[in-house]
């Protein structure tokens, strides 16, 4: 910022500590303190103005980025059942070649499959589990981020 800008001089009031913090800043950049004053005022304010209009396109950002996760969550859980669908075929390959190679009894491979079964059925829940949990972590971080949105009153916000 020069003098010969389009500027206008302020008065502002700050606490006494404030102003000889800016007072040795200023002397050690080598400007005037109202230059620095209003340099800091200028970055402020374009910096509010910037978080204004990131509000604008926040909604359809976060809009596309739930879509995507959406998309991201279906393909994964499709995959999960992919995975479940294909080791149903080994474990029925595993058990005839059981029965038919190695001559055990039905009785004794059923007894393997439900075993299987069981261990297969519980690293699923996990797996689910672990879905559940991104998506709830993703609402929950969806909340954080509305709750700030709400906190800021209309007071916070400048008019053109």
């Amino acid at each position: 910022m020069t003098k010969g800008e389009d500027t206008t001089i302020l008065q502002v009031r700050v606490r006494r500590s404030v102003a000889r913090f800016l007072k040795a800043k200023a002397d050690t950049k080598g400007m005037p303190l109202t230059e620095l004053g209003g340099a800091l005022l200028e970055y402020a304010a374009q910096a509010e103005a910037n978080e204004e209009g990131e509000a604008l396109v926040l909604p359809t950002v976060r809009q596309v980025v739930r879509q995507e996760l959406g998309l991201f969550l279906e393909r994964l859980f499709e995959l999960h059942v992919r995975t479940y669908m294909e080791a149903g075929t080994a474990r029925r390959l595993v058990q005839a070649n059981l029965h038919y190679g190695h001559g055990l009894s039905i009785e004794t491979v059923k007894s393997i499959e439900e075993r299987q079964w069981a261990a297969t059925w519980e690293a699923s829940r996990t797996h689910l589990d672990g879905l559940l949990e991104l998506k709830r972590s993703m609402g929950y971080a969806e909340g954080l981020l509305m709750d700030k949105t709400s906190r800021l009153g209309p007071s916070d916000q400048t008019e053109d």
